[in-house]
């Protein structure tokens, strides 16, 4: 984004990658295919071609694969969730 400029969206950032959702998005989405793990993040600074932007509704609904953890590192207690 250049200096001066307004995020996308009349300046509400990032929405959330869910098909047909247009909430904000606050929490960063990654995984690693290999390790069976999905990690939550507070939403990265940048946009990220291998992460999914997500809103707190489609966050806290999220389900993975059985077998695989989730890993939520946001706020100050890390939470690591088999499924």
């Amino acid at each position: 984004m250049q200096t001066g400029s307004r995020p996308a969206f009349g300046g509400i950032g990032r929405l959330c990658s869910r098909t047909g959702c247009s909430e904000r998005a606050e929490v960063t989405l990654t995984y690693h295919y290999g390790q069976s793990r999905v990690w939550l993040d507070e939403l990265i600074a940048e946009r990220e071609p291998h992460a999914y932007d997500m809103c707190l509704h489609h966050a806290a609904r999220l389900s993975v694969p059985h077998g695989w953890y989730i890993d939520d590192r946001r706020g100050g207690h890390p939470t690591l969730i088999a499924v």
